[in-house]
């Protein structure tokens, strides 16, 4: 059997069976490259009752457990597979990963898509046959798996959730080094000592995802799966770390190409000017409140910086240079207004008592 590859050897594996037997397990798990069949569908191409088919079914597998003893390597081989991820793998990564094991020729499974998708359904037949491999079936959080024991389902479910929780926490998408050093602590909590295994633990689970710039986090946050335009403006400004002109950004928002549609300039303009999250620090250019930078004019960055003290206009100037990009007349400009600023004998500037008292 070594030099057969798997379609082969299953084919005449189930060559012991009646020939209504073997018809129906190869529409039922697809073994020809089409797509699996229901009961209901063979049964009205062969003219019988969905029950007659069951029991046909039923009958067949039955006679092929008991010769499973000759795709023992097989199995050994496919179980190794599964081993060696923690004992649980979500089932399209399994279907995906497994054949390659199998094949002489890894190659011929990326030639066609009907290929694949027979190797797949061949490999979904053998985890059925054997007692070694138990599916659990998909819920709301958690993908379809295939796991050897349910010690490892439940460990696996007990670090997404706890990982979950971590992010809760935290409450922001984390880069790669925060990343990693959260995969560090789990494998050090749940005493995991392969990161390939933890990966697959977490990927059974679909409250995570990164985002198009690699960040971890939950898949219900904006900043993960960007949901609208805000969300996707923050992103572009985060991931290019400084200020950036609202054509720059409306650019960078569509180069994200999140769920396909297109950001028209007009609408990523008005809903940098709409929100609190982005500040106009130049003209239309446009930064993130969260980097330190204020709202408002440069007349109420001014009125700011100086109610801390009185200051020259040098040192005013370097003030509002780090929070706006401005030319040095604008603030000149400003602090000639004499309802608000005087200058004092010693050519610094401070606020009328009054805008103090309003500030």
């Amino acid at each position: 059997m070594e030099n057969k590859d798997l379609i082969t050897t299953l084919k005449e594996f189930i060559d012991i069976l009646p020939e209504r037997q073997r018809e129906v397990i190869e529409k039922r798990y697809g073994l020809h490259g089409e797509k699996p069949m229901t009961l209901e569908a063979i049964g009205q191409e062969k003219g019988l009752t969905r029950e007659r088919i069951r029991q046909i079914e039923e009958a067949a597998l039955d006679t092929l457990k008991k010769n499973l003893d000759e795709l023992n390597d097989l199995l050994e081989r496919i179980k190794y597979q599964l081993e060696i991820l923690g004992g649980v793998r979500r089932e399209q990564r399994f279907l995906e990963e497994a054949p390659v094991l199998l094949t002489p020729d890894p190659d011929e499974l990326w030639q066609s898509e009907s290929t694949r998708e027979r190797w797949q359904h061949a490999i979904n037949f053998l985890l059925d046959l054997s007692p070694d491999f138990f599916y659990f079936f998909e819920k709301p959080d958690i993908y379809s798996n295939w796991y050897l024991k349910e010690e490892f389902l439940k460990k696996a479910i007990n670090i997404y959730k706890f990982v979950e929780h971590e992010l809760k926490t935290i409450k922001r998408p984390l880069p790669l080094d925060g990343y990693q050093l959260l995969l560090r602590k789990t494998m050090r909590e749940f005493r995991v000592h392969n990161e390939s295994v933890l990966i697959s633990y977490l990927d059974i689970s679909k409250r995570f995802g990164f985002n198009p710039f690699g960040e971890f986090g939950l898949v219900d946050w904006d900043l993960i799966r960007p949901k609208n335009v805000r969300a996707k403006a923050i992103l572009a400004l985060r991931k290019a770390n400084r200020p950036m002109s609202y054509q720059e950004i409306a650019k960078a928002v569509n180069e994200l190409n999140v769920n396909g549609k297109r950001t028209a300039l007009n609408t990523l303009h008005n809903e940098l000017i709409r929100s609190d999250e982005f500040v106009l620090v130049g003209r239309g250019l446009y930064a993130l409140r969260e980097w330190g930078y204020q709202p408002g004019t440069t007349k109420d960055i001014i009125i700011s910086i100086l109610k801390k003290r009185p200051m020259t206009y040098r040192e005013i100037l370097e003030e509002v240079k780090k929070q706006r990009f401005v030319k040095e007349a604008t603030v000149l400009i400003n602090l000639q207004d004499k309802t608000l600023f005087k200058k004092l004998p010693d050519r610094r500037y401070s606020l009328i008592q009054s805008t103090k008292d309003k500030k």
